[in-house]
């Protein structure tokens, strides 16, 4: 008679994120009626977890607040970034 021998191991990892304030600004954000942190796409991409394309989509469907700087460039309101 022979015996099996189960061995289980079990890993935890930690993922830190970090963000360069400079990218994130405090602005007003008329959906939210609210002063909130907002940021590029690329950086609400990297805190939900997803693509740039997929805030992109979200953004065009209106599942996220978001607002053009005077430059032309992206802003997406990550309190509705948080928002189921």
């Amino acid at each position: 008679m022979t015996r099996t021998r189960v061995t289980e191991i079990a890993f935890e990892t930690e993922e830190t994120v970090v963000l360069r304030t400079r990218r994130m600004l405090r602005l007003w954000c008329d959906a939210c009626s609210a002063d909130v942190v907002m940021a590029r796409p690329e950086t609400a991409a990297t805190l939900a977890g997803v693509r740039p394309r997929e805030i992109y989509r979200r953004v065009e469907s209106g599942a996220l607040h978001f607002r053009e700087s005077a430059d032309g460039t992206l802003l997406v309101c990550l309190g509705s970034l948080v928002r189921p």
